[in-house]
């Protein structure tokens, strides 16, 4: 009896299948919406402290080249600029979020796919198919292990990442099946971060890593190095070192058949900070706009969670950048006091203000495993919020939010797309024709020459 295959020799086989066939129309669509998205988070993301010493100790570290890194006029090597470019794309905390491993795919296989088309001056239709087939084989992964391994503690961006980012660069390279296999060895046998690293600069310098592994990783295979084709399965391999030898092999089987770009879909924030807290803002929101509250009338807010919740926003009170973008009370607060979230709110002067201070130690969490009497045919996602808004007058406001607006359910109207895009370019002080660059982006299929598309940034 023939043997079953190998999880590494399945996958690349599944780049290879990926390859071969047409992508579905709407697969196509959001792909390019996600294009758009992370190239905005990597713009404004650029002009972060933190990026500046990435980009600063990367400039002495990695070679010239001609891939550029986005929001500077300088060019490197391919593994830079992936490396650079990934840290800039998730330093703002704004680039997407998908529930598949509860991973940030794009800031990770864009900036890796985008440095290898244009070390090879390649096409813009050759990176968008190389992008969806870097996401689709990372969800894959991601729905193999379930989200119990993110439950475990590990960063899951940058454990699954390296495979999408391997996989999105293996499919550009067009290299043979042994190669790809290789590379995808490579890229998984140090399987990367933990959570332990959310509210600090670590966390999107190792979502850079994860995109230059799958660069390296691919070089490294191209030039005859392996690695364990049994990374999986091995008695020390990942799916027992990382899930308790829990692997549900239906997902790799059906790369190709299911696409994990339409199920679970990926969420676009509308707001800089953890997605985690999205439900709760958009409720406090709803409240106080359509109840007319007056801020000095709040007495309290409770905010219902489900413990995934829980475990990302950790910071109750917080005193820096980082902290905040993980703090229920901080973007209730600001939701609060400034009627939005935006880029600008995440600075020194707005987190540590008295009346920001003043709302925080309004804002409290419970936490609960199902929301209640919620009837079975609502858009529920799994960081939902159930908002209690109580005001000294007696008053107690409630609003469930299911799928806040930008979730893979509840999608962001292209118009808000183009909004939240124009912000990250604002943000990042780079004179440049907006609309130009995003028609250039949301049609990236058309663009002859991948170099072309932020020369000069």
């Amino acid at each position: 009896m023939k043997s079953e295959k190998l999880v590494i020799e399945k996958l690349a086989a599944g780049i290879i299948n990926l390859n071969s066939i047409t992508f579905p129309e709407k697969v196509v669509s959001i792909a390019k919406g996600l294009i758009v998205d992370v190239s905005g988070a990597i713009l404004a993301g650029s002009c972060t402290s933190s990026v500046h010493s990435i980009f600063n100790a990367a400039s002495e570290i990695y070679s010239a080249g001609n891939c550029n890194i986005i929001g500077r006029k300088k060019s490197l090597n391919p593994s830079g600029a992936a490396f650079i470019n990934g840290a800039s794309a998730h330093s703002l905390e704004f680039d997407d979020n998908c529930y598949a491993g509860v991973v940030h795919g794009s800031a990770v296989v864009f900036p890796a796919v985008l440095a290898f088309a244009q070390h090879r001056a390649l096409s813009g239709l050759d990176l968008l198919k190389s992008f969806i087939v870097g996401l689709e084989i990372e969800f894959a992964v991601a729905k193999a292990f379930s989200n119990s391994i993110y439950d475990k503690g590990w960063w899951t961006t940058s454990v699954l990442g390296s495979v999408g980012s391997a996989a999105g660069v293996a499919s550009l390279a067009k290299i043979n099946i042994r190669e790809i296999e290789n590379a995808l060895s490579l890229a998984i046998s140090g399987v990367g971060a933990t959570r332990a690293i959310r509210g600090t600069s670590a966390k999107h310098y190792y979502c850079g890593r994860a995109a230059e592994n799958g660069v390296i990783s691919n070089i490294l295979a191209m030039n005859g190095s392996n690695g364990p084709l049994d990374v999986f399965e091995d008695r020390n391999g990942i799916i027992s070192i990382l899930n308790d030898n829990a692997f549900d092999h239906s997902h790799i089987n059906n790369i190709g058949k299911e696409f994990g770009l339409l199920n679970p879909g990926v969420d676009i924030k509308k707001y800089p900070v953890c997605y985690a807290s999205h439900a709760a803002a958009d409720g406090v929101k709803s409240i106080t706009g359509s109840k007319h509250i007056a801020i000095e009338n709040i007495d309290k807010i409770i905010c219902t969670v489900p413990p995934i919740i829980a475990s990302n926003l950790t910071f109750h009170n917080p005193n820096t950048v980082k902290e905040a973008q993980f703090s229920l009370e901080f973007a209730i607060a600001a939701m609060l006091n400034y009627g939005d979230i935006k880029l600008e709110h995440l600075s020194s002067e707005y987190i540590m203000n008295s009346d920001i201070k003043n709302l925080i130690n309004k804002v409290k969490m419970n936490v609960s495993n199902h929301p209640k009497n919620v009837k079975p045919s609502r858009k529920i996602c799994p960081e939902w919020s159930i908002v209690e808004l109580f005001t000294k007058s007696g008053e107690r406001h409630e609003k469930f939010v299911g799928a806040p607006l930008g979730s893979a359910v509840n999608p962001l109207p292209e118009n808000m797309l183009y909004k939240k895009f124009h912000s990250c370019v604002k943000f990042s002080k780079i004179n440049l024709a907006t609309k130009s660059i995003y028609e250039k982006l949301i049609n990236i299929e058309k663009v002859k020459n991948c170099q072309e598309l932020f020369k000069g940034l």
